[in-house]
């Protein structure tokens, strides 16, 4: 009699069979991944139609310019300095950037004020293009950026 657990046994014959007879079964269909075979490329052979020509949009507020004095009234009833370090407004935040140390440019102040970026939420939605500039530039001045 053979030992119990081994393959001669038949209690392992069975269970043996079935898994040889199952692998049989799937190699010829494919269904067995072993590699090898056909490469197949994610990109197709041919395109039909034609591509979006690229279009360059301007942020808000890039052809305007702002009105710095108009901007400190924006920043300061927007609960800016809440995030924000600016000696200007005498706003001490420490969530976003310190804008003393980082001093912006116009076209980065307009864009994140627009879109936000990080932990800043875009005020894009809450804000007029005209005040996004004056913002923009009541930073801009303030910090020389």
């Amino acid at each position: 009699m053979p030992a119990p657990g081994s393959l001669s046994s038949p209690s392992m014959r069975r269970p043996t069979l079935t898994l040889l007879l199952a692998l049989a079964l799937l190699v010829p269909l494919g269904l067995v991944a072993c590699g090898g075979g056909e490469e197949v490329s994610p990109t197709p052979e041919t395109v039909e139609g034609t591509l979006p020509e690229d279009t360059t949009e301007e942020s808000p507020g890039s052809t305007l310019e702002g009105d710095a004095a108009a901007g400190e009234e924006i920043y300061n009833a927007n609960g800016c300095g809440g995030c924000h370090a600016l000696e200007a407004a005498g706003s001490s935040g420490e969530i976003g950037p310190n804008l003393d140390e980082s001093q912006p440019s116009f076209e980065l102040a307009v864009d994140r004020i627009t879109n936000g970026a990080g932990a800043m939420p875009a005020f894009g939605d809450q804000l007029d293009e005209q005040q996004i500039a004056d913002v923009a530039a009541y930073v801009v001045e303030s910090t020389s950026g």
